[in-house]
């Protein structure tokens, strides 16, 4: 048993370090498609600074005490574990009050007139691009498909699909 978690831990960190390296890639991405473009993300480097350095610890909350044996619980368990879905419930929550670019957590914020959301869409834009990478699917698609479930102000939508419409309609030429 021991053995079988061991590799079930290391899994875990490859699917997160996957993720990590997508989200990388996704901003990258974002940067080459966008660049020259009016986005004040693109423009402003208070803003652009905020996003880069967000990215770049992307998700940490998910090697906290608070989510990380919770999540390998339930996404990868060892034989004979029961999934623990109120543990992971709790990691879930821990995680979105962590992470601000996950749509429940900046719209809230927004609601009481928070000046930077546009940082935390990119975020989330990348992040759901990044999943896209690993499933083989785009953060449009993704959105388009969960878009009842989703609720996201009307200024965010026309954002995110100008940045939809630079990333999917033009040459990649990042790798």
């Amino acid at each position: 048993m021991i053995k079988e978690k061991i590799t079930k831990f290391r899994e875990y960190l490859d699917y997160f370090e996957r993720h990590y390296d997508n989200v990388q890639k996704a901003w990258a991405l974002v940067n080459e498609k966008c660049q020259g473009k009016d986005f004040r993300f693109m423009s402003d480097d208070f803003v652009w600074g905020s996003i880069d350095e967000a990215i770049k610890m992307h998700d940490e909350s998910k090697l906290s005490m608070q989510e990380f044996t919770q999540y390998r619980n339930y996404f990868f368990p060892a034989g004979g574990e029961e999934k623990d879905k109120l543990s992971f419930d709790f990691a879930w929550d821990h995680h979105l009050d962590q992470n601000e670019h996950h749509w429940q957590n900046w719209t809230q914020r927004q609601e009481s007139g928070m000046m930077y959301a546009d940082i935390f869409l990119v975020q989330m834009v990348c992040d759901w691009m990044a999943v896209g990478f690993e499933k083989g699917d785009t953060a449009k698609s993704y959105y388009e498909k969960n878009k009842e479930s989703i609720h996201l102000p009307e200024w965010s939508v026309k954002l995110m699909y100008r940045i939809f419409d630079c990333v999917y309609t033009t040459q990649t030429t990042i790798k």
